[in-house]
Parts: structure tokens; C-alpha cells; sequence
């Protein structure tokens, strides 16, 4: 693509297009679906969005609320409308925000500082007698007696207590229905851990993937004088940017499926929703104008499904990664692209100051639409376009930026692996019982089996997570702990599924499975993590220490302890089963 951009394409699909689907989990080779139609919506073939200019929005950025204070706020989720796009009329949402006036899609970004508590209250204003989008009523999901639109909050890669985490089944309406595992909508946030960049976003059972397609989701900021290094970019030059994706209908309400997969027996529930418009803090396709300076990026995937290729059209731009889910990198990385899963955050660095003033640019995206369809489309390789202007008055002064080629030592991974207690061998698997009743499980459980990850707290474990589904990509997300990859290793899916070799013996004995030696993790993936992307085929090892990183006594009552969970960040696969409880054990003495 060209640097320069003079005029802005319009984008549009034909409605008209059969799409090959290729079933998740292999059991159905390719299977031709309706078309589109005016009122319903096929799963894996959704109505294209109308023709779109893009880059003729500028990009906002969410309003910004200090939690540092002491003194607590509320923040309630409300029914909006709001514009994506000028071409299209307002979208309705659901959003956070401290009153029906304010709230925002995405939500406020809320700003809290290390060691300083935080009290945020979530409160439910959607008085909706049903949910915006079909609920499907064959998955295990919250079922309120009086309806409404059930929510609970998580704050994603947040330490706190179990009352405070956003259990799946804690969930609550604005009538007063509460979830068996609901305690309060008061939560406490020590924020005793590293510098880094949350978020917070719904995570109702069974209504995840619902509710965050209709808006709630925001970013969570934890600032650290400590740890924050003096001199990179802040202020104008720190941008947070909030990528998703949305199909749309003429009349600006989001088109999310409400016809499943046939034939498959869950008949609201799609296994892959991805949209046609890239969202950036909330608009299709906006445009930034820079300055020749360095920014500093801070890039969230809030989508259902979707992964992100980035990179820039300007081969002079790259990205040096400082940070990660779980805060800084211990040495930057240079990257020419940067794959982001849903729920991943990447902290990156971008100089702008050897591209000429006047010059336009953009940030696009590589990666296949879905595992649905494979392919990518014109709509979809574009996020947002970057125009460099001249800077004036005070903005002319040179800036001092600084990147140290250190933020703390290397962590020693050998050493603490030596003093792990636990092995735990846990594994992604695909069901298709009678009916068709496909499902996506973590160790072959449903969510609402017994649990079977069991962790004592303040012990260190080693996870190897098996990818035995036939083929497809799953994001898996840790409540409460970061953890670090300790390697990844390939093996062939075809021989094992036939039983002609065995994951037990090692690489490179002729009876083993594996089909190379263990793998490093690669650039994404270093740094402390709280979601990993597996691949199929592969074994990823994870080195996971149950310990709080804020130090504070958890209480184990029953009454208020929900416990924590893990499980696909894949929303829709979340929402079917891929959840499983992650029921933490007091230590010994307590």
C-alpha cells in the first residue's frame, strides 16, 4: 500500500457471496449456508455491513477516571446510542459509565496507582425486559426470574479477591435478580501489582460474548512511580487504542447472528463472530493525526474472536514492545508485526520522526478473518490511518524520550520451575454428541462439573495445555495469576488421534508424537502473561506461581468466596462450555 493517501476507498461486500465453512473441529469438511437476510442473521454469513468511507473519523479516546483517590466511584452500565460512523445512523449500546449521560462505548479508562486501593461500584441500569441480541437458551447461561439483562465486571489480569474477580455465576439485574454466586457490586482493588494495562469488560455466564459485543468493555490503567520509567512518551503521546470489530445493519444496530450453525444443535449460538468494520476506541476505521515524535501505544483486542496481525504500511514504522499483559518486558523487543489475541495487551513504542510531514500511513492487520472462512477481506485489513502534521507553539519543543534497554531482571524460570509442586496436564477437546450438540471443553468437563484445577495458594505449578481439538486457535486466560511460557512444542495430531505414537516419550524417540524439540516462546508470547494463545497441535508449558502478586490475606469463606476461573477468551467458545472452575486451596497454615 501506498505511504500517501489522497482519497479514502469506500468499503462494501456483496451480499451475494456463499461462504466455504470450515467447521471448527473437522467434523464437517465444507458446508454452503443461506444467504443473508433482512431480518435474521446466519452464523458464518452474516448481511454485509453498508459501504463505508474509511479514515474520515477522527479517533476519540475514552474519557478518563482517576480511582486513585480513596474515594469511591460508581460506575453504572446503561443503554446509549452512540456514532461509529457518519454513513451510518447511531448504534444502540450497552455501556459503563457514571451516569446515563456519560457512558461511553468503550467505557471510561480508569486510572489507578500501585499500592493504592481503588473502590469501584458496578451497578445495573439496563432495564431492557430482554437483551438487545437472542440469547440462546440451549447454553448453560444466566436466566434471571423477572428477565432483564443480567451483568457482573471483571477486571481482567486484576489481583483481588474472589468476590471482587467477576465470577461467571455472581451476576445481577437491574431488578434485583441476583446469580448464586453473587456477594456485591462493591469491589476493592489493592492495585498492589505491577505497573500495567487491564481491563474490565462483562462476563456473564453464558452472555459474555452478548454483552461485550453490545459495549461493555474499557480499559484499566495501573501507573507506578516506581516502575515507570521518566522519560517515555505520556500525556498527548501515550494513546490507548481499544481494537474490535462489528457488522452492522443500514440502520446502525450491530448485526449479531441470531441463527446458529446448522446443523448443530444450540440453534442462536454462533462458534466464531467476527464482523466486517474494524472499531477503534469505538469508531469504524478512524484516522490520528501524529506529530514527528514517538508515541506510545497501549493496544488492547476487546474483539469476540478475532485475532490482529498488525503492522504499518511504511516499512520505516515498526513497534518496539516495552510491555505485555502483566506489565513491563524485561528487554524491548523490535517488531515488524505483532500478533494480539482477544484479551491480549501489548505496551508498544512507534517513531514517527523519519516519516516526512504531509505523509499518510496506515495500520493494517494480516490476519485471517476467522476460522470459519480462513480469508481475509478488504474491510478487514485495514485498523486506522495515520496522518503526520506539523507540531506548533509549545508542541515544537524537542522531546525527550528515553527507553531503557532494561526494566528488571530476567526472571529465573529454571530455578523456580525446580521448586514447582504440581504438574497439571490439561487439555483442549471438542465434543459432538448426539445432535449435534457441538461443545468446546477444557479437560473434557463442562463448566458446571466438579471442580478439577485445585491450586494451593502460594505454591508455583507447571500447566502443559495440549491442543487436541482437530484444528482452530484457542486464547486461554488465567484468573488472578500471570504466568510465564516456559516453551511450546509441535506434534503431529493425526498420529496421535490414531494412536500410533504418544506424547509420553520424548523428542526425538520414533514412538513419539512430538515432531521437534521444545520451542521458545516467541516475541508475543515473552514477559508475563494471562493469556496464551494455543495453537492446534502444539503443547504450550506455562510456569504459573499461585501467588498473589498484591501479598493480601484472602479470605476463604464460602459464603464470600466464589473462587476464580479459567478458560477460552474466544467469547463464544467461553460462553459454550470452554470455562472451567479454578477453585483455590488456602495454604497450609491458614
Amino acid at each position: 500500500m501506498a505511504n500517501k493517501s489522497k482519497t479514502s476507498p469506500t468499503f462494501g461486500h456483496s451480499s451475494n457471496s456463499i461462504v466455504q465453512i470450515a467447521i471448527l473441529v473437522g467434523f464437517l469438511c465444507s458446508l454452503p449456508v443461506i444467504q443473508g437476510q433482512d431480518v435474521h442473521s446466519q452464523c458464518g454469513n452474516l448481511t454485509a455491513s453498508p459501504p463505508l468511507t474509511p479514515f474520515v473519523v477522527p479517533l476519540t479516546l475514552p474519557p478518563v477516571i482517576d480511582i486513585s483517590t480513596g474515594v469511591p466511584i460508581t460506575l453504572g452500565t446503561y443503554k446509549i446510542s452512540q456514532s461509529v460512523h457518519p454513513d451510518l445512523p447511531n448504534t444502540t449500546f450497552y455501556a459503563y459509565g457514571t451516569s446515563q449521560e456519560t457512558a461511553t462505548y468503550p467505557g471510561p479508562t480508569l486510572e489507578a496507582k500501585q499500592n493504592v486501593v481503588s473502590f469501584v461500584r458496578f451497578e445495573n441500569h439496563i432495564t431492557d425486559p430482554e437483551h438487545i441480541f437472542v440469547v440462546d437458551r440451549t447454553l448453560h447461561h444466566a436466566n434471571p426470574p423477572n428477565g432483564g439483562v443480567p451483568i457482573i465486571t471483571h477486571l481482567h489480569g486484576g489481583d483481588a479477591e474472589s468476590k471482587y474477580d467477576g465470577h461467571p455465576d455472581a451476576w445481577y439485574t437491574a431488578a434485583g435478580d441476583t446469580g448464586p454466586k453473587f456477594v456485591t457490586r462493591d469491589n476493592v482493588y489493592p492495585n498492589e501489582q505491577p505497573a500495567s494495562l487491564l481491563w474490565y469488560h462483562d462476563h456473564t455466564v453464558g452472555m459474555t460474548r452478548l454483552n461485550v459485543a453490545a459495549g461493555l468493555a474499557g480499559l484499566y490503567i495501573i501507573r507506578s512511580e516506581s516502575e515507570d520509567p521518566p522519560f517515555l512518551p505520556s500525556g498527548e503521546f501515550e494513546i490507548p487504542l481499544v481494537v474490535q470489530d462489528r457488522q452492522f445493519f443500514p440502520n446502525g444496530s450491530i448485526n449479531f447472528p441470531d441463527i446458529g450453525l446448522p446443523p448443530f444443535a444450540h440453534p442462536q449460538w454462533c462458534p466464531d463472530y467476527t464482523g466486517d468494520v474494524i472499531l477503534v476506541n469505538g469508531k469504524a476505521w478512524p484516522y490520528l493525526d501524529v506529530q514527528q515524535r514517538v508515541y506510545r501505544l497501549r493496544i488492547l483486542n476487546g474483539a469476540n474472536s478475532r485475532f490482529f496481525t498488525l503492522f504499518f504500511s511504511d516499512s520505516r514504522l515498526q513497534f518496539l514492545q516495552i510491555g505485555t499483559d502483566g506489565g513491563y518486558l524485561w528487554t524491548p523487543i523490535l517488531l515488524s508485526n505483532i500478533t494480539i489475541a482477544p484479551a491480549y495487551r501489548v505496551d508498544v513504542l512507534v517513531d514517527f520522526r523519519a516519516v516526512p510531514i504531509g505523509s499518510s500511513f496506515f495500520l493494517n492487520n494480516s490476519h485471517a478473518d476467522t476460522i470459519l472462512t480462513n480469508t481475509t477481506t478488504p474491510t478487514t485489513n485495514y485498523v486506522m490511518k495515520f496522518n503526520v502534521v506539523r507540531s506548533s507553539g509549545r508542541k515544537s519543543a524537542q522531546q525527550n524520550v528515553v527507553v531503557p534497554s532494561s526494566f528488571g531482571p530476567v526472571p529465573n524460570i529454571s530455578g523456580w520451575a525446580s521448586t514447582a509442586t504440581l504438574y497439571r496436564n490439561v487439555s483442549l477437546v471438542a465434543t459432538l454428541p448426539p445432535v449435534f450438540n457441538l461443545s468446546f471443553l477444557l479437560n473434557n468437563a463442562h463448566w458446571t462439573d466438579a471442580p478439577t484445577e485445585t491450586p494451593q495458594l502460594y505454591t508455583i505449578e507447571i500447566w502443559d495445555i495440549t491442543h487436541l481439538i482437530p484444528n482452530g486457535v484457542h486464547p486461554i486466560h488465567i484468573h488472578l495469576v500471570n504466568f510465564l511460557v516456559m516453551h511450546t512444542q509441535a506434534f503431529n495430531y493425526t498420529r496421535l488421534n490414531a494412536s500410533e505414537c504418544s506424547l509420553q516419550l520424548p523428542y526425538p524417540d520414533a514412538g513419539s508424537c512430538f515432531t521437534q524439540a521444545p520451542q521458545p516462546p516467541n516475541p508475543s508470547e515473552i514477559g508475563w502473561k494471562d493469556t496464551i494463545i494455543v495453537n492446534h497441535g502444539t503443547v504450550v508449558r506455562l510456569l504459573v506461581p499461585f501467588f498473589p502478586r498484591s501479598g493480601q490475606l484472602y479470605s476463604f469463606d464460602p459464603t464470600t468466596f466464589p473462587g476464580y476461573v479459567w478458560h477460552c477468551h474466544i467469547l463464544d467458545h467461553e460462553d459454550n462450555d470452554m470455562m472451567r472452575p479454578l477453585a483455590i486451596q488456602p495454604p497450609p497454615h491458614a
